[in-house]
This record gives structure tokens, C-alpha cells and sequence, in this order.
């Protein structure tokens, strides 16, 4: 964030700590898991401190409590835990099978965090964390219950936006609905890029596990999948802000961000931000990839779609050099970056729902140059998705096949290799965190890394299957859910002790299913403050990265 949003908040305050004051940080918990849980047949493991021996699993039910195994602890790990910078071992109780409820007891430490082990665990957290979405939306009135808590927005932002900034003077153009950006208010069409097509790529990847789950939404009485009905939320809005020869306003914001308490009260004047090509590119790509999707379901706003991608795609290609919005007007997030990633991601899309060959030539150009991200897809570079949907297209046949040979061997050669190092990573770090590649990476949103890089995990397993790579995309949950430095989930209202102060302007009780940054510089510097921004914030990015990894392994309800 800039400054002067620092600096707002130090006025407000709201933020709990100063550059110069250390954080407040706990102490590390004793045995760390992942509180939601396990598969029947799936790795198992906890990690506790070095003092830990032995330990036993125990069964809890109405019944009591009941030990179903026992085992020694690993040898200490020390070379593998410079993140935490403690010595550590690994509890492997791998050979508990039977679904039920359970815990960790160790002598001497305690006990850990309850966790299940079951076949539908995850369909909890997928079905809370994708309504969460909906729990965002601007313009409409929401509401949700979640542990018998209800959740209650009126209908906000019903002015949006004024065209003082891009040259229309005091007028306002109608451009309600999407979805609220993150801890702010604010809607912001880069993020809506990676966001939407992280939700879309779950869709395509695991139309099985979750086409048929019913969220709970407005719109679940319909016949369309619940998740493609949340997007076309988001989607609604974003017609709003293309201009009539494909430019896309940059975002639709307030001057700064001023104003905390409930939406409907935020009654500070927004406005849209000027064109840029980055934009217009991310709004060409989730254009062109909801036409698809859209396309059994409701053939003619599929038809919008990519009327609306193929008009912002002409506009890219008049406007062949990058041109960035100004923003000077705004103190609200830039989201800033070159456009070549957005138009490599904007070809791949367009060319899978077209099988244009002229723009199918504009992505291997452009896939020359590139390589898979070493955190997966993120809002500054969605290479990934854009390579994803080249690797796994439609158009190829055992008989044709219109991509390049050599640019798909070199692409698909480095997915494997980003995923074996998830793999390798994963493997020598103490909590099984598979993020960082050959470093122990920790930076502002990391947690949104940690689950987006599942993307190239899924992928690779599709192309190259493995068990090791869907095994260490289960690990990358167990992380986000309890086996990390804090023993805590960081999910709002889920797994154990979860995130209580996340840094949202909707305030307290803490809104459920929302995935919060995370620690950084390193795996201890995580606090639960309402004004640690930089650690302890929601966004949508985060949360559709999340949407993704647990896609994969929602049960599907028996027919």
C-alpha cells in the first residue's frame, strides 16, 4: 500500500504497530495441524516442538476418548526450519485410516487442535469460502448465517461512479454490483482478472466435484452452476466499465481510504479511474474465458461475452504499447504492472473460445518469452492461466493439433519442473509448506501464493499425473488450516482459533470464509490486527486462489 494509506490509518488508529515498535508477536504453538483435517488415504502429519518424544492419536466421539495409535516423534529437523528458526519434529500418524474425529496428544506439550478424517471434509470450507464471495458483492443487500451468526449488509455504493476523472465532468455512470476489492470498499478490474479466472479455471478443472454444489446463494434455484452464477456477478459490473470501442476504465474507487464501518454508510463519492491497457486486457481474457463456460447455460449472454472480449481485443491491438491510467486523483491501490502477462493471458482465452489462428499466433509470440510464475498466477502476472489454457485446449485432437510442438514441450517441461520443486520444497520444509520453490518465501499475501500455486500442481498432475503433486497440494491446505508457526488457521470462521481481527471495514465479529495474508518477512510475523494491513487483510484474489486448491478435493454429492 502507499503511504499516505499507512498514514491514514495511523490517523484513524488503526494500525496496532509502528515501524519502529516490534510486532506483537506470540510464541509458536506447541503442535501444529491442520485442523480440518485429512482423506482416509492421505499423508498425515503434525509438527511439534523439538521436546516432543513420543505421541499418541486419540478418537473422540460421544462416547469418550479412545487411543488409536501411538508412534516416536522424527529425529529433530534443523536445516529445514529457517522460516520458523526452531528446531522441530514431525508427528507421522499416517496409518489412522478410519473417518472420525481426532486429536494429537503429546507428553509434556498437551494436545493439539481437534481435525477429522473423512472423505467430504473439505466440502465445508470450499462451500464457506466460496459464499464468501458472495458476502462481498456491492450494490445488493446480503446476508449468510455461519455458525449461528448471522452476517447482514444493506444494499451500499448504489451511486457508483462519478466521470470526474476521464473527462465526463460531474456526471454519473451506473456501474453498481461486482464484488467489494478487499479490506476496502473499492473495485478494481486487474484484481477482477486474476480473481475470475482462478474461479473459472476450478470450473474447468473440477466441473465434477463442484458444478452441482448448491452455496446457498440468490441464485441457486437455477439450473446454472452456483459458482458461474457468483462470477456473473462480478461480470455484470465489469460490462459496466467497458467504453463503447473496448477501452476499460482502470477501476471505480473513493480518493482514499478514509471511511471504515458498514457499506451502506460509506457515503464518500466514487469515481472511475481513466483507460488502461492492462485493464482492458484482463477484462478481454475473463470475457472470452466466461463465453465458454457460459455457453451450455445461457447462450446468449455468452454472446455478450465475447462480443465484449473480441471489442476490447481490437482495442489491444491498436494500442500495441502500454498504456497506464492516470491515477494521481487516487490514494486507493494502483495495482500497477506491465500488460504483457494480461495480453499473453487475453490471446489464450480468446483463441480457445474462437480458435482464431491469427490470435493463437499472438500468444506463441508472446509464450516464447515467458515461463511459469514461481508463486503461481497473481494480479501483476497471469502468465499461468493464460499457459494453462494453451497446455489443456480443446482444439487438440489425436489427429491435429494447431499449437507449436516445441513451445508446448518447453512449457510443459517447465510446469513439471515448477512442480516438482512444490514437491521438493514441500518435503524439506517442517510444516510442509510447499511455497518458496529453492527459498523460504515469505511476502505480503503469501498465504493467496501458497494457494494459487496449487493451480500448477493440478495442472502438472493432468499432464503428467503423480500422486505427489495432488498429495502436496493437500499440504498446501494443511498449511493455510493449522500447521504452520501459529498452530492457527488463517481462514475466518473455520478450522482452529481462526483469524478473529482480520483487517476488514466491516468490522467485528470477523465476516466468515475469508483467507487472510499472512506472516512475512518471516513464518512468525503473522498477528491477528484489526490494522495489520500488510498481514492480516482479505481480497478477493486471495480468497478465489483458495476457491481453487479446495475445489480439488470437494466430494461430490452421491446421485
Amino acid at each position: 500500500m502507499r503511504l499516505t494509506f499507512l498514514l491514514t490509518l495511523l490517523t484513524l488508529g488503526l494500525v496496532a504497530h509502528a515501524a519502529d515498535k516490534p510486532l506483537n508477536l506470540t510464541p509458536g504453538a506447541a503442535i501444529r495441524v491442520n485442523s480440518i483435517g485429512f482423506l482416509p488415504t492421505s499423508t498425515k502429519q503434525a509438527t511439534a516442538l523439538a521436546t516432543a518424544k513420543t505421541f499418541r492419536v486419540l478418537r473422540i466421539d460421544s462416547t469418550g476418548e479412545q487411543e488409536v495409535f501411538s508412534a516416536t516423534a522424527s529425529a529433530p529437523l534443523q536445516t529445514a526450519t529457517t522460516d520458523t528458526r526452531e528446531t522441530l519434529r514431525t508427528l507421522d500418524f499416517s496409518a489412522v485410516t478410519e473417518p472420525g474425529r481426532y486429536l494429537i496428544e503429546v507428553p509434556d506439550l498437551g494436545r493439539s487442535a481437534p481435525f477429522t478424517i473423512g472423505n467430504d471434509l473439505w466440502n465445508v470450507p470450499f462451500t464457506t469460502v466460496t459464499r464468501a464471495m458472495y458476502l462481498w458483492r456491492c450494490g445488493t443487500e446480503v446476508t449468510g448465517t455461519h455458525n449461528g451468526v448471522t452476517y447482514h449488509q444493506h444494499a451500499c455504493h448504489l451511486a457508483d461512479g462519478w466521470l470526474d476523472h476521464v473527462g465526463g465532468g460531474h456526471t454519473r455512470r451506473a456501474s453498481t454490483g461486482g464484488w467489494h476489492d478487499a479490506g476496502d470498499y473499492n473495485k478494481y478490474v486487474v484484481n477482477a482478472g486474476v480473481t475470475v479466472g482462478l474461479m473459472l479455471k476450478a470450473l474447468e478443472h473440477f466441473p465434477n466435484r463442484i458444478s452441482a454444489l448448491n452455496l446457498g446463494i440468490p441464485e441457486s434455484a437455477n439450473t446454472t452452476p452456483d459458482l458461474l452464477d457468483e462470477i456473473r456477478w462480478e461480470l455484470e459490473w465489469l460490462f459496466t466499465m467497458q467504453l463503447e470501442d473496448g477501452r476499460v476504465y482502470h477501476k471505480l474507487s473513493s480518493p482514499d481510504f478514509r471511511f471504515w464501518g458498514p457499506a451502506a454508510n460509506d457515503k464518500d463519492p466514487r469515481y472511475l479511474a481513466p483507460w488502461g491497457t492492462n485493464a482492458t486486457a484482463h477484462f478481454t481474457a475473463m470475457m472470452a474465458a466466461a463465453a465458454r463456460h457460459f455457453r451450455a447455460h445461457d447462450a446468449a449472454f455468452a454472446d455478450r461475452c465475447l462480443k465484449a472480449a473480441e471489442l476490447s481485443w481490437a482495442c489491444l491491438l491498436k494500442h500495441p504499447q502500454q498504456i497506464d491510467p492516470d491515477q494521481s486523483a487516487f490514494q486507493t491501490g494502483g495495482y500497477g504492472a506491465p500488460d504483457h502477462s494480461a495480453r499473453l493471458w487475453a490471446a489464450a482465452e480468446l483463441w480457445e473460445t474462437t480458435g482464431d489462428a491469427a490470435v493463437l499466433r499472438e500468444f506463441e509470440i508472446r509464450a516464447s518469452k515467458v515461463a511459469f510464475s514461481e508463486n503461481g498466477p497473481g494480479w501483476g502476472d497471469v502468465n499461468d492461466l493464460g499457459l494453462a489454457t494453451y497446455l489443456r485446449s480443446g482444439h487438440t485432437t489425436k489427429e491435429s493439433d494447431p499449437r507449436n510442438p516445441a513451445l508446448v514441450r518447453r512449457l510443459t517441461d517447465d510446469l513439471i519442473a515448477h512442480a516438482d520443486r512444490a514437491v521438493t520444497t514441500a518435503a524439506s520444509n517442517s510444516h510442509s509448506r510447499p511455497l518458496g520453490v529453492e527459498r523460504q518465501d515469505w511476502s505480503w499475501g503469501c498465504n493467496g501464493n501458497v494457494a494459487g500455486q496449487t493451480l500448477q500442481l493440478h495442472l502438472a498432475d493432468r499432464l503428467h499425473p503423480d500422486p505427489r503433486y495432488r498429495e502436496t497440494a493437500l499440504l498446501a491446505l494443511g498449511h493455510l488450516f493449522g500447521r504452520n508457526y501459529h498452530g492457527r488457521s488463517y481462514v475466518t470462521g473455520l478450522g482452529a482459533n481462526p483469524p478473529q481481527h482480520p483487517h476488514d471495514r466491516r468490522g467485528e465479529p470477523a465476516w466468515p470464509g475469508y483467507l487472510v495474508g499472512g506472516a512475512w518477512p518471516d513464518g512468525r510475523s503473522w498477528v491477528d490486527e484489526l490494522g495489520s494491513y500488510e498481514r492480516n487483510e482479505i481480497a478477493i484474489n486471495w480468497n478465489a486462489a483458495l476457491i481453487y486448491a479446495l475445489a480439488a478435493f470437494v466430494e461430490p454429492a452421491a446421485k
